[in-house]
Parts: C-alpha cells; structure tokens; sequence
C-alpha cells in the first residue's frame, strides 16, 4: 500500500513539473493536458504487457519467425522462448500509477466545466 502512494505522488510530481514546464504556470487545463498524457502512457504500456504476459501474442510471434526465417534456422527459431516467458514485469504495477491519475483527470475536467 505504501508503494502504491509513492508511486502515485511521483507521477503526480511529474504532472506538475511538465506543466509548469510546458505552461510556464500552474493551471487546470494543464494539469488535465498533462494527466492526460501521463496516465495514457501508463495505462497503454500496462495494456501492452498484460497482453504480452497472457500470451495471447505468443502465436503471431512464433509465426512470424516461422515466415521470415531462413532454411538453416528452423531448430534456432524452435528454440527461443515465447514473449509471454521472456516478460517478468507485472501489468499491475503500471494500472495501479495510471487509474487514480485518469480518475483525478476525470475529476479535474468535471470541475473544469462546471
């Protein structure tokens, strides 16, 4: 649990320095523009890898290989390991920075129209 808030006040930290440096001042439209960004990144790169991790691209991957490969190289390619074993990263570690950031976005934006 400690982690998790260190976690999400450093990406906070980063939301308030881009915008301060982007916009030269503290706003809430550029603290929406640069949550945005920030828990996008986060949220896409925890995508890509729970993908990855559940191997569900271990197919095309091993395809792939199997097409562009030369004829001398069946057993080399037979033998690499599959993208889903190769990742050790948990997807969990990216949801738990990006989701609190897109709710405080969302939050954020509500207050902005109001």
């Amino acid at each position: 649990m400690k982690r998790n808030i260190i976690v999400f006040l450093i990406s906070q930290l980063v939301i308030v320095i881009s915008v301060y440096s982007v916009y030269g001042k503290i706003s809430l439209l550029g603290y929406i523009n640069a949550s945005f960004f920030v828990s996008g990144f986060l949220l896409f790169i925890g995508g890509v890898v729970f993908v990855v991790r559940t191997g569900s691209f271990d197919f095309f991957m091993k395809s792939s290989r199997k097409v562009f490969a030369r004829k001398g190289q069946r057993e080399v390619i037979e033998s690499m390991r599959a993208p889903s074993e190769v990742i050790s990263a948990s997807p969990a570690w990216f949801f738990i920075a990006g989701i609190p950031t897109f709710i405080l976005m969302i939050v954020a934006l509500g207050l902005y129209y109001l």
